[in-house]
This record gives C-alpha cells, sequence and structure tokens, in this order.
C-alpha cells in the first residue's frame, strides 16, 4: 500500500543533510512498528522517494516522502498496481489490515526526533507518479537577521516592501548560472510567482516556530511562491541574492533564515490534497 507522508522538519535538524535525514526516517519507521514493504535481492532496502529534498540549513512545515507500507489496501487494485506487487512477490489478501491514518501518525510521531512531526499519512495511486514529479511550486518564507538589516540601512518592513516592489516590477530577472560543465545567463523571473513581505499573514506559521525563529534574532519575513520541481527549479537563496544585487545590498547568506511553507502541484493544490484517506 503506497502512501503519502507530510511532516515537517525545523529546529536543528535543518543542518542534517539529505541522504543523513533519509536514514534517520527510516529508523523513525523501523522503531515505529509500522510495516514496510522493501525491494527484492541481497541488498533490501525501503522503498520510499522524497518530493523535494531540503538544502542543508532550511527549514520546512510540509516535506512530503512517498512510502510502501506492507498492509492490505483497502481500495480496489489497479492493473499498474497489481504488476507492482508481483514485482516485489507480495500479495494484498496476505497482508494485514492497515490501521486508520490516525493510529500510522501517532505510531510514526512517538519515535521522531525533536523538529520532526507528522501531519498527515495518506493513500496514492500507482499511476499517479512519484511525489518528486509531480511538484510544480512551493510556498517559502525568508527572515532577515536583524543586525543585517541594520547594516544594510533597512530599518522598517516598509522600507524593504518597496525594494521587492521595485524588483517585481521587472520584466526580467537575468542571474549568472554556473555548474561544472557550463556557465550561463538566466532569467528567473518567470519562475518568480509572487513576493512580498508577509505583513498580516504571519499567521501562517505556528507560533512556536514563528517565536523560535525571532528569538535567535530574525525579523521582517519576506513570502515567495517559487516554481519548484524537476523540470526547474528556483531556490530562495538564488532570489535574495538577486533582490541585494538589484537593490545595492550585500549578499550574506548567513543572514537568512529561510522556512518553506508547503508544496504544490500543477493546478496549485497542496501535494497532500493528491492522497485519500484510508
Amino acid at each position: 500500500m503506497k502512501v503519502r507522508i507530510k511532516f515537517t522538519k525545523v529546529g536543528a535538524l535543518r543542518y542534517v543533510g539529505h541522504l543523513d535525514f533519509m536514514r534517520t526516517f527510516q529508523k523513525i519507521i523501523k522503531r515505529s512498528g509500522v510495516l514496510a514493504v522493501f525491494t527484492r535481492g541481497f541488498s533490501p532496502h525501503m522503498i520510499m522517494s522524497f518530493a523535494s529534498p531540503l538544502g542543508v540549513g532550511l527549514e520546512s512545515l510540509g516535506e512530503y516522502v512517498d512510502f510502501e507500507m506492507a498492509y492490505r489496501d483497502p481500495y480496489e487494485l489497479t492493473k499498474i498496481e497489481l504488476q507492482r506487487m508481483n514485482q516485489l512477490g507480495i500479495e494484498n489478501d496476505e497482508l494485514p489490515d492497515v490501521p486508520c491514518e490516525a493510529v500510522i501518525i501517532d505510531m510514526l510521531n512517538r519515535e521522531c526526533p525533536d523538529g520532526v512531526r507528522i501531519l498527515s499519512v495518506k493513500r496514492i495511486e500507482e499511476a499517479k507518479g512519484k511525489a518528486m514529479a509531480l511538484v510544480s511550486a512551493s510556498d517559502n518564507i525568508v527572515f532577515f537577521e536583524n543586525d543585517w538589516l541594520n547594516a544594510c540601512g533597512i530599518f522598517s518592513e516598509e522600507a524593504l516592501s518597496d525594494f521587492i516592489r521595485n524588483f517585481m516590477d521587472q520584466k526580467t530577472v537575468i542571474i549568472h548560472k554556473t555548474t561544472k560543465k557550463t556557465e550561463s545567463d538566466v532569467d528567473i523571473r518567470p519562475l518568480i510567482f509572487e513576493m512580498s513581505t508577509l505583513g498580516s499573514r504571519k499567521t501562517a506559521i505556528p507560533g512556536d516556530v514563528r517565536e523560535s525563529i525571532e528569538n535567535a534574532g530574525y525579523s521582517i519575513p519576506v513570502f515567495m511562491k517559487l516554481k519548484t520541481g524537476s523540470s526547474a527549479n528556483l531556490k530562495p537563496e538564488t532570489v535574495i541574492n538577486a533582490l541585494c544585487e538589484f537593490a545595492g545590498i550585500e549578499y550574506d547568506p548567513l543572514a537568512l533564515r529561510i522556512l518553506r511553507l508547503d508544496l504544490y502541484v500543477e493546478d496549485g493544490k497542496p501535494l497532500s490534497d493528491t492522497g485519500r484517506s484510508f
């Protein structure tokens, strides 16, 4: 039974890289008692894939992982799903009944370290594809370090808002992109769907998370909806770097605290809406 798990990753865990965090998540599942499906062969491993792995230093309130549970699927299986189970060497009727969603969430949360919280577990169809292929956009909030803002002469949300408004009025935002093999100029303006100071939308952030970030010396949050996914992916850091260059401000990556709110599919729905309850 394939499920899509939504979870948070905040606090000190933002310094844990993707591969180490993936191993952490596997340990959460093993210790929770939730039954997992393993691949066949000499080196069996859990079947899971993350939607859009976070970079080191970033936090999130809406991360996703697709995971195969070893429980009887309560829904009628499609031909594709039957073929998939046959490849894994399992029969649906021979598996135990699946606990309800609330029980699965509770089992997992009991084993989660501080900063990780399971929010939902939804059954998904095999034919709809992996989460990483569905992701099209993300909501992000960037907090700026107070000392850096003051050093740049930005003393109010209104001042930063003016910079952002003028920045977004541009028809093109060209950045120089360098990879191991190529160098090129790229227009990132079409990949920025929305950008503004957060204003009254601060309620989108849980109080304890917002308080922790603000107590660490960060304020004036900026909201960004950006293109995210396998076809094109724009990082919040890249946008802030371009904003600083536009405003004539020295960019400092250490002066940012980035919080991803959620991931979305092509039609604008949250990725969590692609699943169904069981």
